[in-house]
């Protein structure tokens, strides 16, 4: 967006104080802890008991922020004492900058083009004095910077709002699982109610493993071969999964030595992280981190199993077993026993629950939406206010 004010590269606005900056690691902050605030490259990380710097400051992302994320923050307004590390710029504003303007100014620079690096982006000293920064007169700048903080202020309450809405949806449609199942106590094994019966997981499903063939050869992917991984599954309640991120080709397929199990399949994640659930719609196949539970018998409902097993997810994460990463063998998936009422009263169950669960989804989408649409318009706002475009 072009600016309606006079446009000064950030060198001749600032002073830079980085040669005052000294890193301190977690455990030396540990030592020194106290109320002084430790600024990294995204914020504050913690609180030391002494200050390297006094006064209004902006801080600005040497490497590691997220300069290619316009949603996120990189400079941030301070004013008080501050200990520095090296993994943040250091700025005193000149006379005729506010500092609270030119933080919203810094994060409104498309940075894409000032950085270097691919995994850790770094904004070096000489590029970060030639960022283009909007120079209205300074009365202008301490107006436009009041209305930012307020406005992003709300934005960010609002977003916390979201937050604590879905938190609590996730809460309630869990104990809504927990209850239809008779698994309230959160004790485990759950109480055996009348007329339910005890079955180990392994006499009503036929249990399947999974792999990854080679990801350097590209004819193993990019195939019709639906392939699920534990990132595919639904991070809550279980759901239908139609597809992953990647697919298989036919010699992916053979390379892996990976199954294709049928439509109505269940997929438990048996590794980082264990215990998601979901069921396939059409036919896949899973990878090492997976296990696909095909049903043998007609004694227990897909859907209810699929309920039944994401309510067990902190037993099956409890009897996970690795010095790496916690993963759960194919022995001990299938030792786990499930409370079963009758084949009509397992389907009646399914069938209350997922409708609760399909209308939870899609308030979730609609949090999601309406998050993304107050995201977009935080960034809009400050490009328009810094640049003079809401008072032109």
């Amino acid at each position: 967006m072009t600016s309606c004010w006079p446009v000064a590269p950030l060198g001749a606005l600032v002073d830079c104080l980085d040669a005052r900056r000294v890193p301190l690691n977690r455990a030396q902050r540990a030592q020194r802890s106290g109320v002084v605030p430790y600024h990294g490259a995204s914020g504050i990380t913690g609180y030391v008991d002494q200050a390297l710097f006094d006064g209004a400051l902006v801080l600005l992302g040497e490497d590691g922020a997220p300069f290619l994320d316009p949603s996120r923050d990189v400079a941030f307004f301070h004013e008080g004492p501050l200990w520095a590390g090296n993994h943040v710029h250091v700025l005193r504003p000149r006379a005729g900058m506010d500092g609270r303007f030119l933080a919203h100014a810094l994060n409104t620079v498309c940075y894409a083009a000032h950085v270097d690096g691919t995994t850790r982006r770094k904004l070096v000293r000489a590029r970060m004095n030639s960022l283009p920064v909007p120079c209205p007169p300074l009365y202008r700048q301490k107006a436009i910077a009041v209305m930012l903080d307020h406005a992003m202020q709300r934005i960010d309450d609002q977003m916390a709002e979201l937050a604590r809405q879905a938190a609590l949806a996730g809460e309630w449609i869990r104990a809504e699982i927990q209850h239809a199942i008779g698994y309230d106590s959160g004790a485990w094994p759950p109480s055996v109610p009348p007329g339910h019966v005890i079955r180990p997981l392994a006499a009503l499903f036929d249990i399947t493993g999974g792999g990854t063939p080679a990801t350097t050869r590209p004819e193993n992917w990019g195939g019709d071969v639906t392939w699920i991984t534990p990132a595919d599954l639904p991070d809550g309640p279980p759901a239908w999964i139609t597809g992953g991120a990647r697919s298989l080709s036919a010699i992916g397929l053979e390379a892996c030595r990976a199954a294709v199990v049928p439509a109505g399949a269940l997929v438990v994640s048996t590794r980082a992280p264990v215990g998601r659930v979901g069921i396939g719609r059409g036919p896949l196949s899973v990878s090492q981190g997976c296990k696909a539970l095909v049903r043998r018998t007609e004694d227990v409902d897909p859907c209810y199993a699929a309920l039944f097993l994401h309510a067990a997810g902190f037993e099956l994460r409890r009897r996970a077993g690795g010095s790496v990463f916690a993963e759960l063998d194919t022995a001990t998936l299938a030792s786990l026993e499930l409370c079963l009422p009758s084949l009509p009263t397992q389907r009646k169950i399914a069938q209350t629950v997922w409708r609760k669960q399909d209308r939870h989804a899609s308030q979730v989408r609609a949090r999601e939406r309406v998050a993304a649409h107050l995201g977009e318009y935080r960034v809009a706002l400050r490009v328009a206010a810094v640049n003079g475009q809401l008072t032109c």
